[in-house]
């Protein structure tokens, strides 16, 4: 005879599918592309315009005082340097379709490359910018365009769902039940149309599954990482951000800077170490 648990994953799975079949895939409303005017060029010495990718953490109109300090230090290094973001609901970054955002970053990147007459990119891109880049690399074929790829605090498949679960407002991370009944995410985006953007970003969801199974990292691309042990957001921290394959550059805040000021997912990005790291990474041969 099954048990009780057994019994109650099981009517779970039966009812999720049952509405997502009756109610047809939940979709996430596509965002509006913030494009920034194009009006530098590369250079001999900086071959490569970066292309910024903030956080969700805020709205667009916060992402210029937000990232001031290390897009200020990549054009003062001669770096073509452009702030590229998609505005969800209530203005705030990346809160709709990621596949949506994943192909407006690759229209955007080709129009760089034209503009700028570069032959590749790089990419800088904090926690959920690395998700819809890493969409854009790897499900959007668009590593050939890109030589770098930076990214800090991102968030990978190895993310445990704590912080996922605080900025829900759920008592415990879902990411086990997500895992077991893939069927979830997909119906708590039908109840909640306003979550629908963020539950791709959840194990089980098909946009999750098609960044993250296999490799992450695509041939051709330098990646670096950087994490900080105090990310209570994208956690475990480090084990949630670095990418272990080969070729990946990954590190600890803390430990590249052991006497710098303390910061947090959300800070780690306004670091003045941090923007002289990216810079660094950046001009390694």
């Amino acid at each position: 005879m099954l048990g009780i648990g057994v019994l109650v994953i099981v009517v779970i799975v039966v009812g999720a599918l049952g509405v997502v079949w009756f109610l047809g895939p939940p979709v996430a409303k596509a965002g509006d592309a913030v494009v920034p005017p194009i009006d530098c060029r590369a250079t001999p010495e900086r071959p490569h315009p970066v292309v910024v990718l903030p956080g969700g953490d805020g709205t667009v109109d916060q992402t210029d005082a937000q990232w001031r300090t290390t897009t200020d230090a990549l054009r003062g290094a001669g770096y073509c340097t452009l702030v590229f973001q998609v505005r969800g609901s209530d203005g705030n970054r990346w809160a709709a379709d990621v596949p949506t955002a994943g192909r407006d970053l690759n229209a955007f990147v080709d129009l760089v490359l034209v503009r700028t007459g570069a032959q590749q990119v790089a990419i800088v891109a904090h926690s959920a910018g690395s998700v819809v880049a890493n969409h854009f690399l790897k499900v959007e074929h668009g590593a050939p365009k890109v030589a770098d790829a930076v990214f800090l605090a991102p968030e990978t498949s190895h993310c445990d769902g704590r912080g996922f679960a605080e900025s829900m407002g759920l008592p415990t991370s879902p990411f086990p039940l997500f895992r077991a009944v893939p069927a979830v995410p997909a119906l708590l985006a039908r109840l909640m149309p306003s979550a629908a953007g963020p539950l791709q970003l959840a194990p089980g969801s098909p946009v999750f599954d098609a960044i993250f199974d296999g490799a992450l990292a695509q041939p051709g691309v330098r990646y670096s990482v950087m994490a900080t042990k105090r990310d209570v957001v994208a956690t475990p921290a480090g084990t949630c951000s670095f990418i272990e394959e080969p070729g990946v550059t990954n590190v600890f805040y803390e430990d590249a800077f052991p006497a710098a000021p303390a910061v947090d997912h959300g800070s780690l990005r306004s670091s003045p170490q941090v923007a002289g790291w990216v810079i660094g990474r950046l001009a390694a041969p």
